[in-house]
């Protein structure tokens, strides 16, 4: 794993200081070495996490007598197939690198190469004789890549937004529509970054940047990857996600340093756990984390899912287990100052916890995200088609009139639950619906605390097409709430830790058979991932499959109105203000005092600005 960055800019040509300082910026995502690259105008910065050919895979690697330069983050897992091909076809290698192999193939294929390729990455290729620059991020966006292009010719990229906000010519505009959908959703979806007219590239995208003419060119090659309904039996499924998922896992134990897996109480880690112990050479590592809170702490189950994986493993299996204290408060600006833009998703403080834990025994390790997007394993899914199905014959006031008759005492408790449940019936429009779903809060709380955010929320968004509105949710979440919150939060959380995280269950084979399955195979009733509990029920331990899913949370709500009461009020108050004018600051006093008076539940919105409190917005808008 490493960073990347790079900077074009006729006007004032980036130098060795500038470079130097990006790839300082860059060091937690890449502490094992650094190098640059200039060419006139354009300036390379590459910061190296050495996980395959320790010695060999140093980067900028160039190719074609010095034509072709390569800055490359991520894993390329069919490498050796890939190398195999070229080899027979002539081609020389000088390491045993994933780097080379993918270099060698763009100078062949160019951007026809990035539908073969099995792994995540986000690379920029520059071809010295025709000018151009060519930036990829992989199918799912495991890998983060944000860039700007500017009418006067500047042109610049980098794996962090604080890294790309030292890049000469950094718009500094903030995004105002890009703030309400954070407030909303607690991250900003892509292509859309804080600043306006810096963006996220979208997974499964490239764009080619011809230096000379400033040009940009857009190029969607995921959507080549087209997904055929299967036509195949329950029990042939089954088997299929058997197989896919162990090749999966396989292929993402190949390293040359410490690797290990992240074992939770649930199923997704489970199963990676039992395929990853099953292929291991060695006895496997596995970490979990606890807490000193039961409604949250999971490490008996971790403990249980272990002893039992354990005994299957051939080469045995060590888990070890912390108990985390996640309420600490001094960690909330280091994480602000990683992931550069606002971003609140607070399960990003046992994410972290979690990798700098496995950090101190491993390089790599394995994770389960993506198996509740592919194989439906969130309770909204159920919640929008009971919704779908009662709308056919009940109007939406009449859903209005039965919430108000509930009380307000937030989503954390039945009422809550059911008052927002039967406000979500009034709303009109699938995507507006699943959009407040999604943001935890009505819109008009934001619009009362600023008031200038107010003509962009409540925006309609048609969802993607699907055989159903179930198969439709999900691949919305793929593409835009996994890689816009969950990959996000995995990779700033992981790589300042300077841990690899490999994510098996997005293995583009796994992924585009899973994603044409049938719904029904997926979703039964009350059972979600129905298809994936039933393929490894000879491995994991009885019951786990219909354990509820807790996911990562921590007691924000508890925290701000105990261990964090004090503080929170002198931040929304004092700091908040001095960075955001926007602000109403009697009404965000009140939202405070309706918390933590335990009048509602507001924790969700209150924790969006505490994060936003952590960041500056002057001389730049981000710590780094």
């Amino acid at each position: 794993m490493c960073g990347i960055a790079g900077c074009f800019n006729p006007r004032t040509p980036p130098d060795a200081a500038l470079l130097q300082t990006l790839c300082g910026t860059m060091r937690q995502r890449g502490p094992d070495a650094h190098d640059i690259h200039l060419d006139d105008a354009l300036g390379l910065a590459h910061t190296r996490l050495s996980v395959i050919d320790l010695d060999g895979g140093a980067q900028p690697m160039h190719g074609g007598d010095g034509r072709y330069t390569l800055v490359f983050n991520g894993e390329i897992f069919n490498f050796r197939e890939l190398r195999a091909e070229l080899e027979q076809a002539g081609g020389v290698f000088r390491t045993k690198s994933d780097t080379e192999v993918l270099l060698k193939l763009l100078i062949r294929e160019g951007e026809n190469c990035l539908s073969r390729l099995n792994g995540f990455f986000a690379f920029a290729f520059y071809d010295a004789t025709k000018k151009t620059l060519l930036l990829a991020r992989d199918y799912h966006g495991v890998k983060p890549l944000y860039y700007f292009h500017l009418p006067t010719g500047e042109f610049a990229f980098a794996s962090r937004f604080a890294t790309l906000a030292l890049c000469p010519g950094c718009p500094t505009s903030i995004s105002l529509p890009a703030l309400a959908d954070y407030l909303a959703f607690q991250y900003i979806p892509a292509p859309a970054t804080i600043r306006e007219g810096v963006k996220k590239l979208l997974p499964g995208t490239a764009v080619e940047f011809q230096l000379e003419t400033g040009s940009v060119r857009e190029i969607e090659w995921g959507a080549q990857i087209e997904i055929k309904p299967e036509t195949i039996s329950y029990e042939d499924a089954c088997e299929r996600v058997r197989n896919l998922l162990s090749g999966a896992v396989e292929r993402r134990l190949i390293a040359d340093v410490p690797l290990g897996v992240f074992l939770s109480g649930g199923l997704d880690s489970a199963v990676i756990t039992a395929l990853a112990a099953r292929h291991s050479t060695a006895p496997l590592e596995c970490f979990s984390i606890g807490f000193d809170d039961p409604r949250y702490d999971e490490s008996a189950d971790c403990k249980a899912t272990a002893a039992h994986l354990a005994k299957l493993a051939p080469h045995g299996l060590h888990h070890h287990i912390k108990i985390v204290q996640p309420e600490d408060f001094g960690l909330l600006p280091k994480l602000v100052a990683e992931f550069g833009e606002p971003y609140a998703d607070a399960s990003m403080l046992p994410t972290y916890f979690l990798a700098a834990f496995a950090r101190e025994h491993v390089t790599v390790a394995l994770s389960g995200d993506g198996a509740d997007e592919l194989f439906g394993g969130y309770e909204r899914y159920r919640a929008m088609h009971m919704i779908q199905n009662l709308r056919t014959f009940t109007p939406g006031f009449l859903w209005s009139a039965a919430a108000a008759c509930l009380p307000d005492s937030g989503e954390r408790t039945k009422a809550g639950r059911l008052k927002r449940f039967l406000r979500l019936g009034a709303v009109s429009g699938t995507g507006a619906r699943y959009d407040a779903l999604m943001s935890h809060f009505a819109a008009d709380a934001i619009g009362t605390i600023a008031p200038d955010l107010r003509p962009y929320l409540n925006a309609k968004r048609t969802l993607p097409e699907a055989a159903s509105l179930m198969a439709s949710l999900m691949e919305d979440d793929l593409r835009r709430y996994l890689p816009g919150d969950v990959l996000t939060k995995v990779d700033v959380c992981s790589m300042a830790a300077s841990l690899e995280v490999r994510n098996p269950f997005l293995d583009p084979e796994v992924s585009k058979f899973a994603r044409a399955l049938p719904v029904s195979f997926k979703i039964q009733g009350d059972r979600r991932k129905r298809i994936l509990g039933d393929a490894f029920t000879k491995e994991l331990p009885s019951g786990l499959a219909a354990r509820r899913k807790r996911g990562f949370g921590v007691p924000v709500a508890a925290w701000f109105r105990t261990v964090w009461r004090d503080r929170l009020r002198e931040a929304l108050l004092d700091e908040l203000p001095k960075q955001w004018d926007m602000f109403d600051r009697a009404a965000v006093e009140r939202l405070i005092e309706e918390h933590q008076n335990g009048g509602r539940d507001r924790s969700y919105l209150l924790f969006s600005l505490l994060m936003l409190s952590f960041q500056r917005k002057k001389p730049y808008f981000f710590l780094f």
